[in-house]
Formats: structure tokens, sequence, C-alpha cells
């Protein structure tokens, strides 16, 4: 009975030393060939009381916390297929500041941080209204990034104002971050536009323009942020067919994939300029060439 006992005990610790062996070799690898643990810190915009912006039109009520959930959980779904290592800011109707949404993934040590929002227009006839558009954390550059940005902060005159030398020495540190990620989040951000305006453009006529671009906005759910962080619109819920995209599961896989593609995308390209910079070769994004403009 020993020898038996001892026999399965060996071979159970055996199947499991090669099972995490196994594991450890489909870890993407860096340059210098040690594998590398990503992190994606996903945010769903908005929350609780916070409704973000809502759509309501005859009995039809859809409020953007509720679409950015749903999107969010099926990029989780499609990142985690791929070996990432996803948190969630929320997983349910509840609020969270902004400033906690970016500590959370400064205390996990996330890779990157992707915040999720569906978009909104005065006038829904408009046809310029609809499509993608990135954002990263600068100051505003144009008067519909200023108003979208004003929109989506609104939440930030609930919260309690620090004193003065507390803001001086804080935005002194995010501005220190900010230089830091700028060029990797707008890399991220690229890839990401890219692929979603890619994958949500099938079908569509040319003469509707999807692609919204890559652009700069004062987010403060980016502000806090020490890693790459990026703000996705992936639709307009005043836009018919966005909207038809963003409440149907399909319509959310196929974005969730682009996503996925997209930090896949990223990932290979950071790697390849980890490598080229150990080498002492100069290295560009491909994600930053001139088909990607941020404006």
């Amino acid at each position: 009975m020993k020898t038996r006992f001892d026999f399965t005990h060996y071979s159970i610790l055996a199947l499991m030393t090669l099972t995490l062996v196994s594991l450890l070799l489909l870890l993407p690898r860096t340059a210098n060939g040690h594998p590398r643990f990503f992190r994606v810190m996903l945010d769903p915009g908005h929350g609780g009381s916070d409704e973000g912006t809502v759509f309501h039109r005859g009995g039809i009520r859809i409020a953007e916390k509720t679409v950015t959930l749903q999107l969010v959980m099926e990029i989780s779904k499609q990142l985690r297929t791929r070996g990432y290592f996803v948190y969630l800011t929320r997983r349910g109707d509840h609020e969270v500041s902004l400033p906690a949404r970016t500590a959370m993934a400064n205390r996990w040590g996330a890779d990157a941080f992707i915040s999720v929002h569906t978009n909104s227009t005065r006038n829904p006839a408009s046809r310029d209204a609809e499509g993608v558009e990135t954002f990263i954390l600068n100051n505003a550059t144009d008067a519909s990034s200023k108003r979208l940005a004003r929109l989506e902060n609104s939440v930030l005159s609930q919260e309690p104002v620090d004193s003065s030398e507390q803001k001086d020495v804080a935005l002194i540190l995010k501005d220190l971050r900010l230089d830091a990620n700028v060029s990797a989040s707008k890399s991220l951000a690229c890839s990401v536009q890219n692929h979603v305006v890619a994958a949500t453009s099938a079908g569509i006529p040319p003469s509707f323009k999807r692609d919204r671009g890559v652009k700069q906005a004062l987010f403060h759910v980016l502000l806090g942020a020490d890693m790459p962080s990026i703000l996705i619109e992936a639709g307009f819920l005043t836009n018919a067919r966005d909207r038809s995209m963003l409440l149907n599961p399909k319509g959310r896989k196929v974005i969730a994939r682009a996503v996925a593609d997209a930090l896949d995308r990223y990932r290979l390209d950071r790697d390849a300029g980890e490598k080229n910079h150990l080498q002492h070769a100069e290295f560009r994004s491909p994600t930053l060439s001139s088909r990607c403009k941020v404006n």
C-alpha cells in the first residue's frame, strides 16, 4: 500500500509540474526571453446613480452604464481565452469614483487600462454622429472633445475637493506619469481604434464614416493611471446602427474580438520595440505610422 501511495503521489506531482511548465512556455516572452504576464484593467464607464448618457425614445430606455458593463464582460471573456489576466473596476451596477478606478489598476500593477464608454449627440439625425473614437489623456484639442470630457467628468462635481497644496503635488505627479506613458498610450489607442473600426465597418457603405479618429482629451478617469491608458467610445446610443450593434450579443462579440486583436498587436509592437532598444536600433511602431493620426 505504501508503495502504491508513493507512486500515485509522485505521479500527481509530476503531472502538476508538467502542466505548470507547459503554461509558462505558452506565456508571451520579453525581449530577453523571460515570460511576461500581461494584466489588463477594464473599466465599464459609469454605474449606479451615474447612468452616463441615456437613450430614451417611446418606451425604450437604454443607459450607457448597462451597455458598457455588457461590452466589458465580453471583452474580458475574449481576453481571458487568450491568456490575459483581466480585472474589472466593477462587475455590477454600482458607483465607482473616477480616482478609484485608476487606483485599482495601479494597485494591481496593470499593464494597460481601458475605459469603455458609449457616445451620444444632440442631433441624432446627423450623419457624423456614428462610429468609434478613442482617446488618450491630454488637454482637449477641439470643441467636441471638450464637450465629451465635460460629460464624462460630470460625476466629479460630487466628489470632495482637496487642498490647493495637495492638488499641486497631484498635478505634478500626474504630469510625470503622463509624459512617461504618452507614447505607449498613443500606440495602444491607435491599435484599438484601427481594429475596432475595421471590425465594425464590414458591410457599411464608405459614405458613412465610422472612423472618428484617435483624439486627446482631459478625461479624469485616465488621470491617475501609472500605465498606458485609453478611453474608447465604442459607438453612439443615439445612432440606430451603433445602438443595434451594441445591444446585440453578436455585435458586442465583434467589438470585443477587435479589442483583443488590438491588444495582441500592441504587445507584439511593444516587444519588438524592446528588442530593438536592447540592440540599440531605432524602432517605430507600425500603429504609430501615418495610418493613425492623433488629433
